[in-house]
């Protein structure tokens, strides 16, 4: 597995905050690997399903050469956290962080009144 650098002053120039930024970076390497994993999991779909019911006995230990050719192409593709940080020097995507709502307390005027003694 190669190590892309990335620079960092490139990361800081939209947003100041880098934390922020390669938080966002991060959830959109999170989605772009749940897309590629849904779609390998619908590829090997077939494949599942004829191990787990086998019309004979000898296809239940076969190995699929098309799986295995399934699964390299997936193994060989770029990966997701790298087209995330593609993207993003891209333009590609942007993130807009949301600002906490203040909760405003309330204060209550405590009754002033006295016994009268």
């Amino acid at each position: 597995m190669s190590v892309k650098p990335v620079d960092l002053n490139k990361l800081r120039r939209a947003h100041s905050n880098l934390y922020e930024t390669v938080v966002a970076i991060s959830k959109r390497a999170k989605k772009l690997h749940d897309e590629e994993r849904a779609e390998l999991e619908d590829k090997l779909l077939p494949y599942k399903e004829m191990i787990r019911n086998p019309s004979s006995e000898s296809e239940s230990d076969k190995i699929f050469p098309e799986q295995i050719e399934i699964s390299v192409e997936f193994e060989f593709r770029e990966k997701s956290s790298h087209k995330a940080v593609a993207q993003y020097f891209d333009r590609k995507y942007d993130y807009i962080l949301e600002k906490p709502v203040e909760k405003k307390v309330v204060q209550t005027e405590e009754d002033d009144e006295t016994d009268g003694d």
